[in-house]
């Protein structure tokens, strides 16, 4: 990777970024509410302590004078079929108050540009068909809709 696209990547991540700490974990509860998922009888605390430890995970967090306005997740999963490997954002939530001032893109910038210093060749995400604007989000950030190519089947265990 060229010192260049590093740069480039890093000029879009905006001052408001910063890691995830675990002491976010009630606004980070309120953002993934805002998306649809309840999060009042589950352990917020110990799944974001999983992910500022985890040595593969990225998250991040657009904190605006200690008000959190958006979160974001991502995983570096290394290729079995050739060298490499891609980052797969897991989650990315900007308060409703908050969209279309480019807290998102910021957010997005800052998990590829932790992807590309990690040695990642592409970026997946996947976003529910109703999530429209997502889509639209994500298209206009150079994202291209793969799933004609690829179903994605998913098995609760038991």
């Amino acid at each position: 990777m060229s010192a260049d696209v590093l740069h480039s990547y890093r000029m879009q991540v905006a001052r408001g970024v910063r890691r995830l700490a675990v002491d976010d974990t009630e606004q980070v509860a309120d953002l993934l509410e805002q998306l649809g998922y309840p999060q009042g009888e589950t352990n917020v605390a110990e799944r974001l302590q999983r992910w500022v430890e985890h040595p593969d995970g990225a998250s991040f967090v657009w904190d605006e004078r200690g008000r959190l306005l958006g979160v974001i997740a991502a995983h570096i999963i290394p290729s079995f079929e050739k060298d490499g490997a891609w980052l797969r954002i897991v989650a990315l939530a900007v308060s409703e108050s908050a969209r279309g001032r480019g807290i998102g893109t910021s957010l997005v910038a800052a998990a590829e540009t932790f992807g590309l210093m990690r040695g990642c060749s592409s970026v997946e995400v996947t976003s529910m068909r109703t999530r429209e604007g997502a889509h639209a989000f994500y298209r206009a950030l150079g994202y291209h809709d793969r799933s004609d190519a690829a179903g994605r089947f998913l098995r609760q265990l038991p």
